[in-house]
């Protein structure tokens, strides 16, 4: 029973012991974070960091067995400088996280930098840090085992160069929306980050010409959109990025021919190469190698030549853009009949395109959008595409089409914006279209419709534009409801009522109704253009956005 006792009492002075020797360490975690908040210039915003509560409960940490090994501080504005942050923060011994996205930093990341060991993941992105690319390895190398570095929207650029050795740890680093603007900064980033998995350097100001990317095999993830990057892309280029996944070098000012060796990017999951003055035709030998690809956005281009049939065979394409090229021909039959078709948003708007819509795209099953506006196309809607019920927007705008519109239609349920202007439609506007209850913009402008105006549509929808038709009759009451502009009526002489002239018993005359004149609306076929390529552009935003969470 003694032995007992001794063995208890040695235990429990040895968990004694063990808790007093953590406590400086436990206690210099909280004094650092302190201190750190105790140097801003409004110490309040982090006022329940204090000796009163654990370190643990503090605002944004996260420890580990009583260690902080996470400090997560999102849009507060600290107003600190960067060298306290260095100073108090990345000493913390046991720290892997560190995000202090729009916090207000300020400073130099040029100034030394003591980074614990153990720090992994390092976010001071919206911030207004200043440096230089070659500051940028100057603190990866003080942090020796960050794999993740963001530093997004700050100021960094300054050209000033410093030889610093290669950086084995670096897999993900995110420079974009600074100030970098030579094409020195893009070449020694390549030749000092072989094992670089994502690199971001969109929205900046590099100029020159795409560099090889030959070096770095382990690349998954390439930005250099929204650059100066121009010329020709350099033969090879491509060669050795068997593992990259997203490439994107749209809006720069690329040119010529897409280079056959991106065909061994065969892991591409999303490829945009949008708004440039690439040209040639649509480069499907080397797209057909990708056979995982699920964007590809070739839009605002001078591509000519058809609409390769083979391009049916990317059965995982989600999202297809060529529109703002020089596309002739006919749409494809063949597209969406290779087995199950995944695409749901195609936009071929604003090229050559002629011959008739063809049925078959109602095979493509997933579409969300459509868009064919500004071709040549001629015939009639396809009623076929009313079975297509995930479909949301349908535009088709100044083409050369004919005929009514599909009652068919009124099976889009799902269907919120419905875009026929400029065209030779005619027939009446279908009452089954109120069968649509998600429709919320209807705009058939410029047709031959006639008819009256039905009821409904002032009931239902928020945006509406009938203009230039031959529809006749009052315009209906919608009681309380906003009354609509008269350019959404204009030129339609048999319609009166508010907005246009009273009825009084008779239709008035073309020259009472004609209010607006109509230079109105050739300046609104122009913001037409403007708000459906816009329209285009974020659906794609929001689709990489998806892509990347």
């Amino acid at each position: 029973m003694k032995g007992v006792h001794h063995t208890m009492v040695t235990m429990f002075g040895l968990l004694h012991f063990l808790f007093l020797s953590a406590l400086p360490a436990i206690a210099g975690d909280a004094d650092l974070l302190i201190s750190f908040k105790n140097s801003l210039a409004n110490p309040s915003l982090l006022s329940d960091w204090n000796h009163v509560k654990g370190v643990c409960d503090f605002r944004g940490v996260a420890c580990k067995e009583g260690y902080v090994s996470s400090l997560t501080i999102r849009e507060l504005p600290l107003g600190a400088d960067f060298s306290s942050v260095s100073a108090h923060i990345l000493s913390l011994p046991n720290l892997e996280t560190l995000s202090l996205h729009s916090t207000n930093l300020t400073g130099s990341i040029s100034a030394p930098a003591k980074c614990t060991v153990q720090l992994k993941k390092l976010d001071l992105s919206s911030n207004d840090l200043r440096g230089s690319v070659s500051d940028v390895a100057s603190l990866a190398v003080s942090c020796p085992s960050v794999q993740s570095l963001n530093l997004s929207n700050n100021s960094i650029g300054q050209a000033f160069y410093r030889s610093y050795p290669f950086l084995p740890n670096l897999k993900m680093l995110d420079l974009s929306y600074n100030k970098i603007a030579t094409n020195k900064d893009l070449q020694w980033l390549f030749s000092k980050l072989g094992l670089l998995q994502h690199l971001d350097l969109s929205n900046n100001n590099i100029p020159g010409t795409m560099p090889h990317i030959t070096n770095c095999t382990s690349l998954q993830h390439l930005d250099l959109s929204t650059n100066q990057l121009s010329g020709h892309i350099p033969a090879g280029t491509f060669s050795n990025c068997f593992d990259l996944f997203y490439l994107n070098l749209s809006s720069n000012n690329l040119i010529g021919t897409v280079p056959s060796d991106i065909m061994a990017c065969t892991s591409l999951i999303a490829l945009s190469l949008s708004n440039n003055n690439f040209s040639g035709k649509i480069p499907i030998l080397p797209l057909l190698s990708m056979r995982r690809l699920e964007l590809l956005d070739l839009a605002f281009n001078n591509f000519n030549g058809s609409l390769p049939k083979s391009i049916s065979k990317l059965t995982s394409l989600e999202l297809l853009n060529l529109s703002a090229n020089k596309l002739s021909g006919h749409i494809p039959h063949s597209l969406c009949t290779h087995g199950v078709s995944s695409l749901k948003w195609l936009y071929l708007q604003d090229n050559f395109l002629t011959g008739y819509i063809p049925n078959s795209l109602s095979n493509c099953t997933n579409l969300v959008s459509l868009d064919l506006s500004l071709n040549l196309l001629s015939g009639s809607i396809p009623g076929s595409l009313g079975s297509l019920s995930n479909l949301k927007y349908l535009m088709m705008w100044q083409n050369n089409l004919n005929g009514e519109i599909p009652g068919k239609l009124s099976s889009l349920r799902s269907l919120r914006n419905l875009v026929l202007d400029y065209n030779n439609l005619t027939g009446t506007i279908p009452n089954g279209l109120v069968n649509c209850r998600s429709l919320n913009w209807i705009s058939l402008a410029s047709n031959q419709l006639t008819g009256s105006i039905p009821i409904w549509i002032g009931l239902s929808l928020s945006v509406i534009d009938l203009s230039n038709n031959r529809l006749s009759g009052p315009i209906p009451e919608w009681g309380s409801l906003p009354t609509f502009p008269e350019y959404v009526f204009d030129n339609n002489s048999g319609l009166c009522g508010l907005p246009l002239p009273p009825c009084n018993g008779g239709s008035p005359s073309k020259e009472d109704v004609h209010q607006q004149p109509s230079t109105n609306h050739e300046s609104s076929q122009g913001w037409w253009i403007t708000l459906g390529l816009l329209f285009s552009f974020f659906l794609i935003i929001g689709f990489v956005i998806g892509l990347l969470i």
